[in-house]
């Protein structure tokens, strides 16, 4: 009898700068693992901003926001809305590129509830967008937070769709009063980008660095999580994710395939 090799094929997808190694993703795994990454990415590059409060954005710095938007607040409303499509030089060792609006506004949605409703108008993080509303829940405890969204839109340069709807709960830690990290957890489910339904279920908690937010890399530094891609009504497969860390803040997503291939991906 003979034993079959185990062929590893490592693909690191550098989406800013190797589009080439990009086009290269061509199997239907490998294109899952690439819609995958593009989810994740698509919730937590806007995280950030998601976790300050109004009076954070009345004393807050254009240039010391990820990508340096314009900042625009509505008092009467409680609004505040972060203009991407004004050019500005932003200081970020790393960027990624924006364009848009994002809507926060701040609600007193019950006694001891606020909630920060965000909203995207004409969106877009790298080559995907995003349209829908999320909603950031915090109760007594300061250093927690939910999250809730259902229909929640990314579409592709094609217009191609994938559909998801989450819960996630995160816990903060502060500084004298500043939010200096954050991890987060939770599972979301809805249909991929050719109408497969999809599933996440959390493994270990996604950790952030705030410094490294600041600097413009968004990914966690750790954390991990599995994806199921169902196939029938009972039969998936399952590829996992999972964060590696660097000392410079690059960070890298590593998604193991259900075949065993593992593909890489950098912000």
């Amino acid at each position: 009898m003979f034993s079959r090799p185990i062929i590893l094929i490592s693909i690191i997808a550098l989406i800013s700068c190797n589009p080439d190694i990009d086009r290269d993703i061509t199997t239907d795994l490998q294109v899952e693992g690439r819609e995958v990454f593009r989810i994740s990415l698509a919730l937590e590059e806007s995280y950030f901003l998601a976790l300050q409060n109004l009076e954070s954005y009345r004393n807050a710095d254009t240039l010391s926001l990820p990508g340096c938007p314009d900042i625009q607040i509505n008092e009467a409303e409680r609004m505040v809305t972060l203009d991407f499509d004004v050019e500005r030089e932003c200081p970020s060792t790393f960027s990624v590129e924006r364009k848009g609006k994002i809507h926060l506004q701040f609600l007193q949605t019950g006694t001891f509830e606020r909630t920060t409703r965000m909203t995207y108008e004409d969106y877009q993080v790298k080559n995907f967008r995003i349209e829908g509303t999320r909603e950031f829940r915090q109760l007594l405890n300061l250093n927690r937070r939910s999250e809730q969204f259902s229909d929640l839109l990314i579409l592709d340069s094609f217009g191609s769709s994938s559909r998801i709807s989450g819960d996630y709960d995160f816990t903060i830690s502060f500084e004298n009063g500043t939010v200096t990290a954050f991890e987060v957890t939770g599972r979301l489910n809805g249909r991929n980008i050719t109408g497969r339904p999809l599933q996440m279920t959390p493994v270990s908690p996604k950790k952030y660095s705030i410094a490294c937010i600041r600097s413009g890399q968004h990914l966690p530094f750790a954390g991990s999580e599995t994806w199921q891609i169902f196939r029938t009504a009972t039969m998936a497969t399952a590829h996992n994710l999972n964060y590696e860390s660097s000392t410079d803040c690059s960070n890298k997503a590593v998604i193991n395939l259900s075949d065993g291939r593992q593909v890489i991906f950098e912000q």
